[in-house]
């Protein structure tokens, strides 16, 4: 599925730096095919959890990762857990998308 960016929408900005950051692309490149707790991607990612959580939170207004939130009996609370919601981002520039 593709997350289709039309260079005329005010998003377009937003998702051209979330991608212009390391972070940003580590984080959707790391939520491909799985879901993981803000915990688990600092952990993965070796970036502090204010870091993340800020790229998150971005990422999920713009649509490109999802959030679930669970109950794990084991730790007696609740985790949000986030997994990407495309594969491909494609942008359209002077009508023609690339």
């Amino acid at each position: 599925m593709s997350y289709d960016v039309d260079l005329e929408d005010w998003r377009w900005r937003m998702v051209a730096l979330e991608l212009g950051s390391s972070v940003g692309k580590r984080i959707l490149a790391l939520l491909q095919g799985k879901a993981l707790s803000a915990t688990e991607i600092s952990g993965e990612l070796k970036v502090p959890l204010t870091t993340i959580l800020y790229h998150l939170s971005r990422l999920e207004f713009l649509g490109l990762i999802e959030a679930d939130i669970k109950f794990s009996s084991k730790e007696s609370r609740w985790t949000k857990y986030y997994r990407a919601s495309y594969s491909k981002i494609t942008f359209k520039i002077g009508g023609e998308w690339i």
